[in-house]
Parts: structure tokens; C-alpha cells; sequence
């Protein structure tokens, strides 16, 4: 199994000693539990160990388990099969059974992957409860899925059921991330119960820091390429009862684009430092639609293979991003091969960059061309990235882009047309 694998295995087993075996979480106070880790994780670190020990505490406080009692009316399950260390008995298939019923069309809205319907990575359950949910997922599936419905009404269905099974507690799916080291405790949140119908509602919300994007082309470890290839600012924004501050960080990933989001949590002092795990990616088609309907332009308009024929729009679209006083912004030092120009200047020069042979490169500025052209047009969405805050500003509509692009990123549902089901994050 890979890293994450033997991690999740790890955090359920730790669930399971907890809850059935009442073991103690303290750190090094219980050998069964950290010998049964060692045996699943053989590499687990500190970090790892304490992560366990502060996700099952967590739990326990969701479920009003006191810890060093035992509870055996729980059955555990992993969504990739069974659980290592944990008795076939106490196992459930549950989260997996459900999403069996699917149709392959069904199936589909979410790319065929479980994990894109459902985040979670493990899940618990009543044991009492297993055969009444099967059943009324059953009954679901005989009543939507007879050709009257169309595909979402199951699915829909579904997750409302759901819904209300872990409002009860019978049924909790786990979406689980790496606590931070300095974090004093894992925090649990409940996602997609009970998702409103009209998307979110008085949102308030802001850019903590400087948007960030270094326009500065130089050799880099042999490469003709970018001083940093990121787009970085911090969000905070309040929906419904919950405030969230994030990381935003779009970036280069292999020859595309990627757009990760990292919480910003509490350590130990108060201060906020980034979360050691990720609170998701947006799907490339969302960020596309999104930037699109925040910058009112085509996320991919003007950046075809010749980008001779679009230099003025360029130059000016760097220029007019630039001077706009909207947001603060930092686009690092303007340079080329250490040479300080304007925006007029630097689109010019990278464009003939552009258009240079891998050979001419080489040997005018001794490195590699390597995916410099790539990383130009990433670079270029970037600046539409920037438009679409501007505009989201402009228009008083900046909290609602950031939120929706949080909720994109972590797979949370913004109304009943989502489709997104219900779990539990513990971080």
C-alpha cells in the first residue's frame, strides 16, 4: 500500500481501538495501540502517531464516547476494502455498497469515482443500523432508478438519506486530514447535511494578503523558466456559522494548471500557519468556469500556439492588471535574464521567447527551453485569475467567488443542485 493508504488504515484501526477496545490516547500510554500501528504504518512517524491519537479524540467527542470506555456497538470500514488489524466482524462495506447502486450514468457525474461523490476515506456505523440502511438504499434504488427519474433524483435521494443517518449518528463517513503538528487538537466539521436550496446566502469574506505572481524570466536550475510559477494570496470568508481562512496557491502541475487551497489553522501561540494537508484542488473545468464568470472572458481566450497575433492584447492586459488599484498586488521585480523592463517590454520579450528554437535557447542563454512555453500561458491565465478578483470586487461579489471557490475545492455542496455527499472532516 502507498503512504496514504497505511495512513487512512491507520486512523480507522486507531477509531476502532478507541471506541471498541476503550484504549487510552495519550501519547505512548497504550503498547497494544501503538504496536498495532507500528504493524499497519511499519514507517510511522511522530507527526503520523499523534495525528491518529487526535483524529480518534475528535470522534470520540462526535459521538460522546469517553474515552477509556468501551463501545462494541460500532461497526468500521475503509473506502479502498477491508481494514487491516480490524476483525472481519466489526467491518463494514457500507459507503461502498451504496455506491454500487449507482448507474454507470449516475456514476458518471462524478467522473466514476466514489471519492469525487463521497470525500470521505473511512467511515463507522451502528451495527444495528447496517441492514436498515442497506435496505432503505435499496428501496431508493427500486423507486428512482426505474427509468421515471432522471439520473440525479437517486443520487439526491441518497444523500438526503444519508443526511439525516448521520445527523443520528448511525452512519458517519470520514474525510480525514494530516493534523498539524502545532495544532493542540484535531477539529471535526459536518459537510453536506442539510445543504440549502438556495446556495450560500450572507456570505462576508476578504483577500488577507497580497496577490502574488512573479513575472520574472530567468535561468532556473538549467531552465528557461519563471522565478516562481505560483499565484499566492490568503482568503478569509464567513458563511452561514462558520469562518474560514485558507492558502490560495495556483500553480504549475506537470504541463497544466493546478489550483490548490490549504486551511489556515490556530497552533498552540494563536497564530495562524497553514494546514499540513490540503483542503482540496478545483477540478480544471470549475476553475475555468469559475474565472470565467468572475473575469467575464474565456479562461483560455487568446492563448493559441502563435502568440504574435495577441501581443498588443497582451501588453495591455498586463498593463491595465498592473495599474488597477482594486487589490494590492505583487508581480515581483519585471525582469528578463535579469534585465528590468515594463509590461510593454516583458510580453514582447517573452513571446520571442516563445517563438525560440529549443537549440537558440541553448545557446544564447545556456539552458533549457524545456516546457517554457507552457508555463508563459499558465502564467497568462494567472493574470485572468487577477481580472476575476478585480471584477469580483468591483461588482461586491468577491466574498462569493472566494467561498465558491473554497466550497469547489473541498468538495462541499453550495445548494440541494450539488450533488456532493454528506461526511465528516476531521483536521
Amino acid at each position: 500500500m502507498g503512504a496514504t493508504a497505511l495512513q487512512e488504515s491507520g486512523s480507522i484501526y486507531t477509531f476502532y481501538s478507541a471506541i471498541d477496545k476503550g484504549v487510552s490516547l495519550e501519547p505512548m500510554a497504550d503498547d497494544s495501540l501503538r504496536n498495532g500501528l507500528k504493524k499497519i504504518y511499519p514507517k510511522m512517524d511522530g507527526k503520523w502517531y499523534n495525528t491518529f491519537l487526535k483524529q480518534a479524540r475528535a470522534l470520540n467527542a462526535y459521538i460522546n464516547h469517553r474515552e477509556g470506555t468501551k463501545d462494541t456497538s460500532w461497526k468500521y470500514g475503509w473506502y479502498d476494502g477491508a481494514a487491516p488489524e480490524i476483525p472481519s466482524g466489526k467491518q463494514t462495506d457500507i459507503i461502498n455498497y451504496i455506491w454500487d447502486k449507482f448507474t454507470t450514468v449516475q456514476k458518471r457525474n462524478f467522473g466514476s469515482k466514489k471519492d469525487s461523490w463521497n470525500t470521505a476515506d473511512v467511515y463507522i456505523m451502528k451495527t444495528s443500523a447496517e441492514r436498515q440502511i442497506k435496505a432503505g438504499v435499496d428501496n431508493l434504488a427500486k423507486t428512482f432508478n426505474d427509468g421515471s427519474y432522471t439520473p440525479d433524483v437517486f443520487v439526491g435521494t441518497v444523500n438526503a438519506y444519508m443526511s439525516q443517518a448521520l445527523r443520528q449518528k448511525l452512519l458517519i463517513p470520514i474525510s480525514l486530514k494530516k493534523v498539524t503538528a502545532a495544532a493542540p487538537r484535531a477539529t471535526l466539521k459536518e459537510a453536506n447535511v442539510d445543504t440549502g436550496p438556495d446556495g450560500l446566502t450572507n456570505v462576508t469574506g476578504s483577500l488577507d494578503k497580497i496577490v502574488k505572481t512573479v513575472f520574472e524570466i530567468t535561468n532556473r536550475g538549467g531552465e528557461l523558466d519563471f522565478n516562481t510559477n505560483s499565484l499566492t494570496t490568503g482568503v478569509t470568508f464567513t458563511a452561514g456559522k462558520y469562518t474560514t481562512k485558507y492558502f490560495w496557491e495556483t500553480r504549475m502541475s506537470g504541463a497544466n494548471q493546478k489550483t490548490e487551497l490549504k486551511d489556515m489553522v490556530q497552533n498552540n501561540t494563536g497564530k495562524y500557519v497553514k494546514a499540513e494537508a490540503q483542503a482540496g484542488s478545483i477540478p480544471v473545468p470549475l476553475m475555468k468556469e469559475l474565472v470565467s464568470e468572475f473575469s467575464k472572458e474565456d479562461y483560455d481566450s487568446n492563448l493559441s500556439n502563435d502568440l504574435t497575433t495577441h501581443k498588443k492584447y497582451w501588453q495591455d492586459y498586463l498593463k491595465d492588471v498592473m495599474s488597477d488599484k482594486t487589490i494590492p498586488k505583487d508581480f515581483g521585480g519585471m525582469t528578463v535574464m535579469g534585465n528590468a523592463v515594463d509590461a510593454v517590454g516583458f510580453i514582447d520579450k517573452a513571446i520571442e521567447l516563445d517563438n525560440m528554437s529549443h537549440a537558440d535557447v541553448r545557446a544564447l542563454y545556456k539552458c533549457s527551453k524545456s516546457d517554457f512555453s507552457a508555463k508563459l500561458r499558465q502564467k497568462l491565465r494567472q493574470l485572468r485569475i487577477i481580472k476575476a478578483f478585480i471584477n469580483a470586487k468591483k461588482s461586491k461579489d468577491l466574498p462569493e467567488f472566494l467561498a465558491t471557490s473554497y466550497y469547489r475545492a473541498a468538495k462541499l455542496n453550495l445548494s440541494q443542485a450539488d450533488l456532493s455527499g454528506p461526511f465528516v472532516k476531521i483536521q
